[in-house]
């Protein structure tokens, strides 16, 4: 249900934070007409991104470089003390939680090349093991929720970036997508049932936000590309999709049905890397706040 605020606070928004922002034609795009429900999770000037939900919705996995080197971190949702995951020098990012929420999966250079690897949460002391091996640049898990496969973009074919499937045990990837040379197919997330992924690539000019099946059958557009177009995240009862995009002039995230549609704008004062609750309940997100981006999440109540 949507909360409808004063017409003072509409124009507070419309001019104060998207005032000169426009649409290619030129018209100043719809501010959501309703008060957001926003909670602010940190308040520091640490680079932090990529923020996902536990399942049980009691954590926030979340890369940072708060140590001075990028690692990933969990923290209460409610916020709180943020703890280490990893302490590698090397560049480790891009986390995502097994479905059943025991273990992790991230990117990271550590090998000499970027692949991914999988971190075991319920072994006191484990250490992360690698899942892929290439020369080449792996990247951006996404594990599929019947805990068969992990998605990840990589561009070990030589010509573009394009979606992979690995078999969580480990094996040999089995490529899902292709792209024309130097295009890039990239951020996917699952569908709840497992049946589908949706991704984002500038296979049709911008960046566009487009699903597949887990056969990498028949890629389907599901936005214009008028404007950048990315890090989409299916919400739990399949309806929906969040993402963010550039289209009123700063990156906002909206959400658009999942068959395609219109889209509806969910900040307004800007956003990135959404992803949903579990429970479809919220959105955990970041925006920058005097130089770097924090987490915040939004009530899914409009």
């Amino acid at each position: 249900m949507r909360v409808f605020v004063g017409l003072i606070l509409i124009t507070i928004l419309t001019l104060g934070l998207l005032g000169g922002c426009s649409d290619d034609d030129g018209t100043t795009p719809e501010v959501p007409d309703w008060a957001p429900s926003l909670s602010q999770i940190t308040n520091n000037d640490d680079f932090e991104g990529n923020p996902c939900f536990s399942p049980d919705g009691n954590w926030i996995l979340f890369e940072s470089d708060t140590s001075g080197n990028m690692d990933i971190y969990k923290l209460p949702a409610a916020g709180g003390t943020a703890t280490a995951l990893t302490t590698d020098p090397a560049f480790d990012s891009s986390p995502c939680w097994s479905p059943d929420g025991t273990f992790i999966a991230f990117e990271s250079e550590r090998s000499g090349n970027k692949d991914i690897w999988v971190l075991d949460l319920e072994t006191p002391g484990a250490e992360p093991v690698q899942l892929t091996s290439s020369s080449d640049a792996d990247g951006s898990p996404s594990w599929s929720p019947n805990n068969d496969y992990i998605a990840f973009e990589s561009n070990r074919d030589k010509v573009g970036s394009d979606l992979w499937l690995i078999s969580v045990g480990g094996g040999e990837p089995q490529r899902l997508t292709t792209t024309a040379e130097g295009a890039y197919t990239q951020s996917a997330d699952w569908s709840p049932d497992g049946n589908y992924l949706v991704f984002e690539s500038n296979r049709s000019g911008l960046s566009a936000l487009f699903t597949v099946t887990s056969q990498g059958l028949s890629p389907t557009q599901i936005t214009p590309d008028p404007a950048y177009e990315g890090h989409p995240s299916w919400s739990p009862d399949g309806a929906f999709i969040a993402y963010e995009s550039t289209i009123s002039g700063i990156s906002e995230i909206y959400t658009i049905p999942a068959t395609g549609g219109e889209s509806f704008q969910v900040t307004a004062t800007g956003g990135y890397w959404p992803s949903w609750a579990a429970d479809g309940s919220k959105l955990v997100y970041c925006n920058y706040g005097d130089s770097e981006p924090n987490i915040w999440t939004i009530e899914a109540d409009w």
